[in-house]
């Protein structure tokens, strides 16, 4: 099973959209770090589903309990695990299609491997499940962020064929709060349309990683890369990942897409801060695309369990766009593996 990440400070995430509970083991944590409930609950918000009428109905408090691993607001050094209840479960909405596998959904590969599924709101494979990812990554980036001044922002900057012009913004806020933007209105009409329409749109998002020194990262099958990306992947609907300049460097020429240096440092960022898998000490620039939420309310062709052709109609509630709640599981994610890349090599910082 692959349900954990990392070697140093390693995650385990445990739960399903539609059981009593989900969340994470951390272990390998250093002691002595001040976390408080309200400081992971500020990122566990910022993702919350039912906030506004551009994502999911579906209303949870998600709630952090500590179970064990801190003490009087600070970590203790032993295994850390931590919980957030189901409370706005309808499961009846799924009961429609126990026996047909969703196209676009885990459901027919899920059955596949296992031989049985839980088919209520997809459970392991949904995107609930990044709860626990938001977690574990909260307090990753508090050490990143105390010991190192290492910092993780990402933002949508396009939702289907609409680019936001709205730089380092949330975009839930930014739906929320900047009415007069005319990118924005575009893409509050755009969603608004797609979803009276039975539709769902994808996504972009950048992210962006401040303050990283050189030399974190190991050559060949452990480059800073490959493990942010290894981590990132397992996002429910990231598809495609560049980095630096990637989705674009086919245009360009070799002198064009060189950063060259000088003493004072490189004159452009085209590498994303990264080269031989290692970092440069620039921004580390990476460009995520979202696909479309899987869950429409089109009628679509399916199979069932028999393997016999049928017709499907979803029902329940679902993101118009999974993406806009994204950029927060993106932060966190990588501040895992970034934490884990410089534990490895700077172990003894900590202990």
């Amino acid at each position: 099973m692959s349900n954990s990440i990392g070697n140093y400070y390693k995650i385990t995430t445990f739960g399903e959209s539609h059981g009593k509970a989900l969340g994470c083991i951390i272990d390998g944590c250093p002691a002595g770090i001040e976390i408080k409930k309200s400081y992971i609950q500020k990122f566990l918000d910022i993702r919350r589903p039912g906030k506004s009428k551009y994502v999911t109905t579906r209303k949870e408090k998600d709630s952090v309990s500590f179970v064990s691993g801190i003490f009087n607001n600070q970590t203790t050094g032993t295994p850390i695990c931590l919980i957030v209840k189901n409370y706005n479960k309808i499961s009846n909405d799924y009961k429609n299609i126990e026996n047909l596998y969703r196209p676009g959904h885990a459901d027919f590969t899920y059955f596949i491997k296992y031989g049985t599924r839980d088919h209520r709101g997809g459970g392991r494979s949904s995107a609930r499940t990044t709860l626990s990812i938001v977690i574990a990554g909260s307090i990753a980036r508090k050490i990143l962020n105390d010991f190192f001044n290492i910092k993780f922002n990402s933002y949508v900057n396009k939702v289907g064929k609409e680019k936001i012009k709205v730089f380092n913004e949330r975009p839930l806020d930014q739906l929320h709060d900047f009415g007069k933007n005319k990118s924005l209105i575009k893409i509050k009409d755009l969603i608004r349309n797609t979803t009276k329409n039975c539709d769902s749109l994808g996504s972009r998002i950048k992210l962006i990683i401040t303050g990283l020194l050189p030399g974190i990262g190991e050559p060949l099958y452990e480059k800073l890369e490959s493990e942010l990306i290894k981590g990132l992947i397992g996002i429910n609907a990231i598809k495609s990942i560049s980095i630096g300049n990637g989705f674009n460097i086919e245009k360009l020429k070799g002198s064009e897409n060189n950063d060259e240096i000088r003493n004072f440092g490189f004159l452009s960022n085209n590498s994303g801060g990264i080269l031989g898998g290692i970092s440069t000490g620039q921004d580390i620039i990476l460009t995520l695309k979202i696909k479309p939420t899987p869950s429409v309310f089109k009628k679509q062709r399916t199979i069932n369990t028999s393997f016999k052709n049928k017709l499907i109609s979803i029902k329940g509630r679902h993101d118009p766009c999974v993406g806009l709640r994204a950029p927060v599981i993106i932060e966190s994610i990588s501040s895992v593996v970034i934490l884990n890349l410089i534990m490895k090599q700077r172990v003894n910082l900590f202990y």
